[in-house]
């Protein structure tokens, strides 16, 4: 079984993981962190997301896959 079950966005300069937002965010507006001042788009954001967590959750599924075979083949193959 996977173990990650929450991955908070990291600040792509810093690793900070606190943005400062507009009450009523959108897409094209504009997070700062709350570290170093970083500033991106929330769409951006989103995206840098999303390539953080495939990093973490990609190589444990792997890994789990690999368990699952290997339980599956076990005594079957000479």
């Amino acid at each position: 079984m996977i173990k990650t079950d929450h991955i908070s966005i990291q600040c792509p300069e810093c690793g900070h993981t606190e943005f400062e937002q507009p009450q009523d965010v959108k897409d094209d507006d504009f997070v700062k962190c709350h570290e170093c001042g970083f500033e991106i788009m929330l769409a951006d954001l989103r995206e840098v997301g999303i390539e953080q967590a495939r990093e973490v959750v990609i190589p444990e599924a792997k890994k789990e896959i690999e368990k699952m075979l290997k339980k599956a083949f076990k005594g079957r193959l000479k």
